[in-house]
């Protein structure tokens, strides 16, 4: 090699070395255990690494390469939870993972935090644990006349006929939606509680009544959107509420104006002391008076009504199954506003933390903490009737998991479930492929009821959408006997078809041309399939001789054009079982 060359390739190993310092530092750390479950006086063992990563988007490796740990850092820890537990200490990063210990001796989570400051950049990390989390108590108690006091407040409310403008806005958006939804913004007014809010009607063929949906935004949210891949893909009517009584369209600088109003500037704690102007209280009334509105659509199936939304549209979820017995399922994410009297039983408050804001004068505390217990999650949440499945995040600060608990354990149905993000805070989860503290309707119940039987999660039917995020989840319809088995959040969950039956998924094609789509899947028994994309020439024909899983692959030609097409599976013969199916644009 001549000088040239050698300096060639020096300077490229010098700028792939710099390169490499550029990426800071990492700690990673969470709970030894996968589920982050442990018992009463269990021992709880957190894992703690200090790691350079090799290239972005590493993700969150269960166990670092050697290479790839620094070792002799200091790293500062402390771990605080429910029944005012405090540990604190510090260790030296090394060749394998630090483990820190910690025990609670009641139901509740415990919540490390790992420190390390390397060249004057401070790192920080959260791990999280729950202990016993189904024996949670709130320490929020019903007032005796919790029902009364909301079933007169509706009452009246509903005693003010409201003025309903209904007007179409589906030619504001591009042909994409004006070829799979109708989209109508809608405004309901009595003069005192007025909700507004966006409602997207999917154009699904040959379906004119529809499960509805009523979905609620963050505490930060205003306005209201279209939900369009939610209808389209659930098959459902959706309503977007917007919490506050402004236009349904908010752009940036109408948004900082409306932040500054009375009604919305620190909403969440307005006139707490005054029990009939609590800004919270009229927005759950706004949810009644939405609710109403959203039964009337003549697209409404008269039977299925799912009420879903994050942190504080989490609460606002709760408080519509609450409060509305016609509410069939409710899917409150990382939910807010849960069991804000928490503290009294030395446990985490929910989102707003209520009683901090009011601790003084002691005649102030006192009617706050009075009035909190009407508006609080964790008490709507022994109203519900009907299924439920909440999600939570570990190391959520702002919903915090025993908060959310609080309210969980509170539903008296026996249908219920709680999806747990062991390593997430208020959002994503850090644990590659792990539902996020949101992921509240990844309840199977949810896909039954909007598109029939599902196989979900690992094993779930999904398609990818084309914005180049992670494919979303979609569901069955079913026609004959179709049997699902195995657990729906395992990869060994599967579908068996009888002969004559039949799947059918709507496939949608957003982008409007010709394009080639791949469905790969997995099949077992003997049996022929036949498996056809309307539009999309001659039908594949999967035949499936052994006892086995064996992989089949076909692509189809979508043709161009916006608007939906029947993806069908056929049992011709046999019994045959399906899994792992995936259809990628």
């Amino acid at each position: 090699m001549n000088k040239k060359n050698l300096l060639i390739a020096a300077l490229a190993m010098l700028a792939g070395a710099i390169a490499a310092k550029e990426l800071p530092p990492e700690l990673i750390a969470f709970a030894e255990r996968p589920s982050a479950i442990y018992r009463v006086g269990e021992k709880i063992r957190f894992k703690i690494w200090l790691i350079q990563p090799q290239k972005e988007d590493s993700g969150d490796p269960e166990d670092p390469d050697r290479e790839t740990l620094l070792r002799g850092h200091e790293i500062l820890w402390e771990v605080t939870g429910d029944g005012d537990y405090r540990k604190s200490g510090s260790l030296i990063s090394g060749k394998k993972a630090a483990v820190v210990e910690a025990e609670l001796k009641r139901p509740g989570f415990v919540l490390l935090k790992a420190v390390v400051t390397i060249r004057g950049r401070q790192i920080v990390r959260f791990a999280g644990a729950g202990v016993d989390p189904e024996k949670i108590v709130a320490g929020t108690t019903m007032p005796a006349d919790f029902e009364s006091y909301w079933r007169n407040r509706i009452a009246k409310m509903r005693a003010r006929k409201p003025e309903i403008t209904v007007r179409e806005i589906t030619d504001n958006y591009s042909r994409s939606y004006r070829e799979m939804v109708k989209i109508f913004d809608v405004r309901i007014a009595d003069g005192e509680i007025n909700a507004t809010g966006i409602l997207t009607v999917p154009r699904w063929p040959g379906r004119e009544k529809m499960p509805a949906i009523i979905t609620f935004g963050g505490a930060s949210w205003m306005g209201a959107r279209v939900f369009l891949e939610e209808a389209v893909a659930r098959g459902a009517i959706v309503f977007h509420m917007n919490i506050h009584d402004t236009t349904n369209h908010v752009d940036e600088k109408l948004k900082q104006e409306l932040r500054k109003r009375p009604d919305i500037k620190v909403y969440q704690c307005s006139n707490l002391l005054d029990r009939e102007e609590y800004i919270p209280g009229r927005i759950f009334l706004r949810v009644v008076r939405s609710l109403d509105y959203l039964k009337s659509r003549p697209e409404w199936n008269g039977r299925d009504l799912i009420a879903v939304g994050p942190s504080f549209g989490g609460c606002q979820s709760i408080v519509a199954a609450a409060l509305d017995k016609d509410v069939t399922l409710c899917c409150p994410g990382a939910p807010a506003m849960c069991d804000h009297l928490g503290s009294r039983n030395h446990q985490a408050n929910g989102w707003p933390q209520l009683l901090k804001r009011f601790a003084s004068p002691p005649e102030k505390a006192r009617l706050a903490a009075e009035n909190s217990a009407y508006f609080d999650a964790a008490n709507m949440a022994r109203l519900i009737r009907c299924p439920v499945g909440f999600s939570v995040g570990f190391i959520d600060q702002v919903c915090p998991p025993t908060s959310v608990y609080a309210a969980y354990n509170n539903v008296p149905v026996k249908e219920k479930r709680m999806i747990h993000a062991t390593r997430a805070a208020h959002g994503s989860s850090l644990k590659p492929r792990e539902p996020n503290a949101f992921s509240s309707s990844l309840n199977p119940l949810y896909r039954e009821i909007c598109t029939g039987t599902e196989m979900l999660v690992n094993g779930s039917f999904r398609y990818c959408r084309f914005d180049g995020e992670k494919p979303a989840p979609h569901g069955w319809l079913v026609s004959g006997e179709a049997v699902v088995h195995g657990a729906p959040a395992r990869d060994d969950c599967r579908v068996r078809l009888a002969a004559g039956t039949r799947l059918v998924q709507y496939v949608f094609n957003v982008r409007g041309k010709a394009l080639k789509v791949v469905l790969k899947g997995s099949v077992r028994g003997k049996g022929v399939l036949t498996i056809r994309l309307d539009g999309a020439g001659e039908p594949y024909v999967c035949r499936s001789e052994h006892d086995g899983w064996r992989e089949f692959r076909h692509e189809f030609d979508l043709p161009e054009g916006f608007r939906s097409r029947r993806l069908e599976f056929r049992a011709a013969e046999g019994t045959p079982e399906l899994r792992g199916l995936s259809l990628k644009y």
